[in-house]
C-alpha cells in the first residue's frame, strides 16, 4: 500500500489517501481526495501542488511517485 499526504489550503492539518501501486495519477489522486471528502466534480476542480518543490501539475496523467506530500486548493 501506498499513501499520498493531502491538506487543503484552508486547513490545519493533513489527510492520507492510501491505494495500491507505486505511482497514482493526478485524476485518480483528485478522484480518491474528493471522494474522501465528499465533494462533488461539478462544486470543484483541484489544484494540486507538490508541497516540498511547489510545482503545480498540469495534466490529469502525470504520474505522481508514492509518499507525496501535496496542498490542494480549489478552483
Amino acid at each position: 500500500m501506498t499513501h499520498v499526504h493531502y491538506k487543503f489550503s484552508s486547513k490545519l492539518s493533513y489527510n492520507t489517501v492510501v491505494f495500491d501501486g507505486v505511482n497514482i495519477t493526478v485524476s485518480d489522486l483528485k478522484r480518491l481526495i474528493m471522494s474522501r471528502e465528499k465533494l462533488r466534480a461539478a462544486d470543484c476542480d483541484l489544484q494540486i501542488t507538490n508541497a516540498q518543490t511547489k510545482q503545480g501539475n498540469t495534466t490529469l496523467h502525470t504520474m505522481l511517485k508514492e509518499t507525496w506530500v501535496v496542498h490542494i486548493s480549489n478552483s
